[in-house]
């Protein structure tokens, strides 16, 4: 039953994203958990397997939903991919979408501070070629037309 609904999943997830496809990285535990839950080892081993599998699939699934939300899926769409509205999706999976938000910002401002050193950096090895930038850049400073006034 379980193969069944993964099955019918892989195709949705197929005909929705055949444009990217990626491999995603399964955790061991979670992959291990599933072969024995499913293997046609002892019943027990597998039952107990099935629960340590359960207790993972919430981490799992947050995780596909900070994905999804990366691709640019909304909280409609992603409640309607696990049969919730709108706003109990947003609910149940905003805390790991907000830890992923902030993690960009981080790594955006990292980049502008990386970029914006580099810039920095530039201009003072231009500065030390042509010499120090006048202000006001065009014409005179309001000083040198004062001086050029009273020359006239």
């Amino acid at each position: 039953m379980c193969q069944g609904i993964l099955d019918g999943m892989d195709e949705v997830t197929n005909e929705a994203h055949d444009d990217s496809p990626r491999p995603r990285e399964v955790p061991a535990l979670l992959k291990q958990a599933w072969e024995t839950a499913t293997g046609n080892g002892d019943p027990l081993e597998a039952l107990g397997a099935t629960r340590a599998l359960s207790a993972q699939l919430p981490t799992w699934e947050a995780q596909l939903v900070k994905e999804a939300i990366g691709d640019g899926a909304t909280w409609e769409t992603i409640g309607a991919s696990v049969g919730v509205s709108r706003q109990a999706a947003w609910d149940r999976f905003h805390h790991e979408v907000h830890d992923l938000r902030r993690q960009m910002r981080k790594d955006m401002h990292d980049v502008r501070k990386k970029y914006r050193e580099e810039a920095l950096r530039i201009r003072d090895s231009y500065s030390d070629k042509l010499g120090p930038r006048k202000r006001g850049g065009r014409g005179r400073s309001r000083h040198e037309h004062e001086e050029h006034e009273e020359k006239e």
